[in-house]
């Protein structure tokens, strides 16, 4: 089934926030509930079925003015406002489209599941269903959809949400670090062909043979001669094969700054922004070099301007020819 398959980065997120409300999602019973990750502390990926492309965590008390600047089908801005407001992390993960799962997303919170129980109940959109592992969740054929939730944590996925994982926490080594100071992180599988489709788009003639590619958005202090409502830090890492390569890419891209417009304040009041824009937002501080790693910052940025770069993001490093 291809419906629900177009998904964007940030969209995941808001998905999983609007499902998880208190007028749309199911009462689990008494020990079908989803329980996974809360008892360890920081909730991880281990439990999440393999083989994604894309793994992102919000801090949502940080993360929430991002959110709200997205706008999410049939939903208002004062609902997910609401909705943010029983979730305290959401994680999600985005599978190739070559997979028969597209997304699977998971909210960590205080939800009012027999409230929801009452309302599922009264809506035909939703069938109670049997998962294979024994466990019973809300299922949804129209929007292809299955929720299961507890009252502290919610499971949403195009499928069993019950599926299991392999039990390995699959982040790769030193991502806990890097989304410590950010308020939204996460990381791409495989990033090189997406990167490099990315940068062409952008008419920047490089390429950077990623092993690794971290994002993060990072909260900023106030600060003297910045824009009240530029407060917002883009951050990317990209790891390299060595330190040679990066130092290398570090020059390159240090000569395509030189050709690149500065374009400090671009407008963001519209529904997108242009490839040059981004490239003028993207490398308008010269890259860090980190070892075998080169680490992009782009900022000072408002929340309108993070949720557009992430769509086009999202948009041009999927555009296959």
């Amino acid at each position: 089934m291809k419906k629900n398959r177009k998904i964007s980065v940030l969209s995941a997120l808001c998905l999983l926030i609007i499902i998880s409300s208190c007028a749309t999602t199911p009462k689990l019973d008494s020990g079908s509930a989803p329980n996974a990750g809360p008892e360890a502390g920081l909730p991880d990926f281990s439990f999440f079925p393999p083989g994604a492309r894309l793994y992102l965590r919000a801090d949502i008390g940080q993360a929430k003015p991002l959110l709200e600047a997205l706008s999410f089908e049939g939903v208002s801005s004062k609902d997910a406002s609401q909705i943010m407001e029983r979730t305290n992390t959401a994680m999600a993960v985005l599978y190739p489209e070559s997979e028969a799962r597209r997304f699977f997303l998971a909210g960590w919170g205080n939800y009012p599941h027999l409230r929801a129980g009452f309302s599922m109940s009264l809506n035909r959109d939703w069938k109670r269903v049997k998962s294979e592992t024994g466990n019973r969740y809300w299922y949804s054929a129209r929007n292809n959809l299955g929720i299961a939730l507890g009252p502290a944590l919610a499971y949403v996925t195009d499928g069993d949400p019950f599926t299991p994982g392999q039990g390995v926490d699959p982040c790769p080594p030193g991502f806990e670090e890097f989304q410590r100071p950010c308020a939204l992180a996460g990381w791409l599988n495989n990033p090189m062909e997406a990167i490099d489709r990315f940068i062409s788009t952008m008419g920047i003639p490089l390429q950077i043979p990623a092993e690794e590619f971290f994002f993060g958005a990072v909260r900023l202090t106030e600060e003297a001669g910045r824009p009240a409502d530029r407060n917002w830090e883009l951050i990317f890492k990209a790891k390299t094969p060595g330190a040679t390569q990066a130092r290398s890419l570090i020059t390159l891209f240090a000569l395509a700054r030189m050709f690149m417009p500065a374009s400090p304040q671009i407008d963001f009041s519209g529904d997108s922004i242009s490839p040059q824009e981004a490239a003028s937002l993207l490398f308008a501080n010269p890259p860090e070099q980190d070892g075998a790693s080169i680490i992009f910052r782009a900022g000072p940025l408002d929340e309108k301007g993070i949720a557009l770069l992430f769509n086009l993001f999202s948009v041009y490093s999927n555009k296959t020819e």
